[in-house]
């Protein structure tokens, strides 16, 4: 449950972001939104790259969108797993 309403937050976060892109909100407010947007990319990149460099050929092949998922939701995408792991 955690994790999906972490993640249901993510996605509005993302929206917030990137729609400043398209109509920028009011002039200290763009800035702010720019610089988040910037710190999500690069914080969110990091992660996904450290995940693309640990997984094999195989796994890339397996789950195509894994990377993907943990570049729009970080942590929490990680949380997810761990707990679909504990529940086999």
């Amino acid at each position: 449950m955690f994790t999906l309403i972490g993640k249901i937050v993510y996605l509005i976060i993302w929206i917030f972001l990137l729609f400043n892109l398209i109509m920028p909100y009011p002039k200290p407010a763009n800035l702010v939104a720019y610089l988040a947007l910037a710190m999500f990319v690069i914080i969110h990149g990091l992660q996904a790259w450290l995940l693309s460099s640990t997984l094999t050929r195989q796994e890339k092949q397996q789950d195509r969108f894994k990377i993907m998922r943990m570049f729009i939701f970080g942590v929490f995408e990680v949380l997810s797993w761990k707990k679909n792991d504990s529940n086999k």
